[in-house]
């Protein structure tokens, strides 16, 4: 619960509905709780304490705190949002059990002074001043809440304000608390800043592929795309499907009925019929190869043995005959496309590869501009940027907003060229997205900015210390399941 310098007796009222009272958001609302009897699912566990969605636990005041918060920045609260405040509720609730334990571990005590202080605004008047007529006012059993809410909430602050900080406990602009930023430290990251590179980019995009490139290899492998006319039997186990070719060797059961019966129909349509035909789609289920030249051999209206495949075992029937391919139709041309794109890629890159050494040359000779130019290749400018992986937002960062980039700063290849050039000097060819692409070290510049901002630090100590403790080996994390499994309409 949030408190501001000024409450309202009715601003009082709902502040201690929203923060003490059970609130069962109206389109979240539990299938367990509308069942009598019905055990209020555990989200979790930390350090064996459970995390229940029940009136009065730190998990229910964290909802509300969210869901009014929600509602003050005018978020409409609909399915997504409600996941999104259970579930940064839950992550809260976490902290909060981690930080107390270990604050209570340290033998602190909230002393009483602080607890009054934390409550008093609560019972402030309009003008921002203690009414003890709404302290009188107020049931035992509320102040009681509100002073073991204040005790819990300075306990488990004070972990965060030792490690982190706070705003409230400082001398001028100094924080008393938090973890401190030595000016080395300070000096390290400022020269992490420094040296900044600029360059200019040669991108050659894997999408350009020629059609008469991706024709020449299909006509070399012509059989990848011949197209079968079968039906196919499968089922996880072995033993079953070898009842099911006795009883059509047998004549007890046809083919068609045998799918219709048995079939989990994995690799076909609801009528048996094998749904991706061509041979390399054919030879991309079985889990032998081998076994392709059994299934593709098969007469007209013949079965195969018993073929394991990636999902059990099959049985195979050739329905009618092959259809040799035909790459002057738009169909197989797609077709073939699709296959260079998902096995054959490094064709592609070897293509543009080879392109691109055409374009070092032709730069080498003349400029890069002029080789661009010459042969007719996308270009563009990176801005000066320091080595930054991941774009740390302590540094300045890496502008991937142009194309071709993205992702570029978690691209150890592509970084590592990148610091590794000489000024002026062309990189090898180099593969980054859906391109290859050849870089020149242009610009050398250097940062001047020795400032360093320690709350973004601050924020990362604060990041870290959340990764750490949600992977805590303490933390049993059922949130997914029981959120969806409960309280999704």
């Amino acid at each position: 619960m949030k408190k501001n310098t000024v409450y309202t007796l009715g601003s009082l009222v709902i502040l201690l509905i929203c923060a003490f009272c059970f609130v069962v958001l109206p389109a979240v609302e539990g299938r367990t709780s509308r069942q009598q009897g019905g055990d209020t699912p555990v989200f979790g566990k930390y350090d064996g304490k459970e995390i229940k969605y029940e009136q009065g636990t730190e998990f229910a005041n964290f909802v509300s705190q969210y869901g009014q918060m929600y509602q003050m920045y005018g978020q409409q609260l609909d399915q997504t949002t409600y996941y999104q405040i259970f579930n940064q509720a839950f992550k809260s609730t976490v902290m909060n059990y981690a930080y107390s334990d270990a604050v209570k571990k340290s033998g602190y005590e909230a002393p009483n002074s602080a607890v009054t202080r934390e409550i008093l605004p609560y019972f402030q008047d309009e003008k921002g001043n203690y009414s003890s007529k709404l302290y009188k006012q107020a049931s035992e059993s509320v102040k009681q809440e509100l002073h073991d809410s204040a005790k819990a909430s300075i306990i488990a602050s004070r972990f965060a304000n030792d490690n982190f900080a706070s705003d409230n406990e400082k001398v001028g602009l100094t924080p008393l608390y938090g973890l401190k930023n030595t000016e080395a430290e300070k000096k390290f990251i400022a020269d992490m800043n420094k040296e900044q590179r600029g360059f200019k980019m040669a991108a050659f995009s894997k999408s350009d592929y020629p059609l008469d490139e991706k024709l020449k290899f299909a006509n070399q492998n012509a059989a990848l795309f011949n197209k079968y006319d079968m039906s196919v039997i499968t089922v996880e186990e072995k033993s079953k499907a070898e009842s099911i070719a006795k009883r059509i060797s047998n004549n007890e059961i046809t083919f068609e009925d045998a799918v219709s019966e048995y079939s989990d129909k994995s690799y076909s349509s609801s009528d048996g019929k094998i749904t991706n035909s061509y041979q390399y789609q054919i030879s991309n289920i079985l889990a032998n190869k081998d076994d392709l030249a059994s299934i593709t051999g098969l007469s007209s209206g013949a079965t195969s043995d018993i073929i394991q495949t990636n999902s059990g075992y099959s049985i195979f029937k050739m329905d009618g005959s092959v259809t040799k391919p035909d790459f002057t139709t738009e169909d197989l041309q797609r077709a073939v496309s699709t296959y260079i794109s998902a096995y054959e890629m490094t064709l592609i890159e070897d293509y543009f590869t080879a392109k691109a050494n055409d374009f070092i040359k032709e730069a080498k000779a003349s400029d890069f501009d002029a080789a661009a130019a010459k042969l007719n290749v996308k270009t563009n400018e990176i801005a000066k940027f320091p080595l930054n992986y991941g774009n740390v937002s302590v540094l300045n960062t890496l502008d991937t907003s142009a194309d071709g980039m993205s992702n570029a700063e978690h691209n150890e290849n592509f970084l590592k060229t990148a610091f590794s050039l000489k000024l002026n000097e062309l990189s090898e060819p180099l593969v980054l997205n859906n391109n290859v692409i050849v870089l020149q070290y242009t610009t050398e510049g250097t940062s001047d900015d020795e400032d360093v901002n320690v709350n973004t630090l601050v924020t990362y100590d604060q990041s870290s210390a959340t990764s750490i403790i949600m992977k805590s080996d303490k933390l049993e994390d059922n949130f997914l399941t029981v959120y969806f499994d409960n309280y999704m309409r």
